[in-house]
């Protein structure tokens, strides 16, 4: 049995993995889609809710679940830096499981996936390098899971990768988790703040769309 064969199966485990926690959390769990119930649900696991949400997060792309939602969940539950570092920490691995089920598959599977969207990423990372990587993840608006898998297929190594990716994700997940935070404690410095960084954010990634569109 060859490298390439255990890795293909182990993707193809967590793919199943995944698939089969979408079908029971949209079927079978009673959750509705809001953060408040899914802090209700992870608050009842006690000491296990922190793994309970990093569980959630590295497995979020394959469980259709809206990335806000997992974020502002952790935020509530934690406050805006506990949930922050718990998320980064969920968002990391999966970040890294995209990356390894592409490196898996290989640049063939991920081109019939992506299309031309893999071309433009990779000529992005391969002019822009890993500063644009941890910037591209920290603008709060943007699809990660095609850079993620990119990056997978590009010569980039997993140890660089995950260090961009965990720069990049902690003020994203930090912008979240603050607002999270702030819906349970709405003072007015509270809201304030909240609003400062969602402007802030919306600029952010008008900006970083005008530029992407450019390159």
């Amino acid at each position: 049995m060859t490298r390439r064969t255990v890795e293909r199966g182990l993707s193809l485990a967590v793919i199943a993995l995944g698939a089969a926690g979408a079908y029971w959390l949209h079927v079978h769990s009673g959750l509705e889609w809001s953060a408040e119930s899914l802090r209700d649900r992870v608050a009842q696991l006690g000491l296990l809710g922190p793994l309970a949400l990093i569980s959630i997060m590295a497995l979020r792309p394959f469980l259709g679940l809206p990335n806000w939602v997992v974020l502002i969940a952790c935020g509530m539950l934690f406050g805006p830096w506990l949930g922050a570092v718990y998320a980064t920490i969920g968002g990391l691995l999966g970040g890294a499981l995209i990356f390894g089920i592409a490196r898996a598959f290989g640049r063939d599977a991920v081109q019939g996936r992506l299309g031309g969207a893999l071309r433009v990423f990779d000529e992005l990372l391969a002019k822009r390098g890993l500063p644009w990587l941890a910037l591209y993840t920290a603008v709060p608006i943007t699809p990660l899971t095609p850079v993620y898998a990119s990056a997978g297929v590009s010569r980039m190594s997993l140890a660089p990768f995950c260090a961009a990716v965990a720069l990049g994700l902690l003020p994203r997940a930090g912008m979240f988790t603050f607002a999270g935070h702030s819906a349970l404690e709405p003072s007015p410095a509270n809201i304030a703040i909240a609003a400062a960084i969602f402007a802030a954010a919306a600029a952010l990634t008008w900006i970083f769309r005008n530029s992407f569109r450019a390159s």
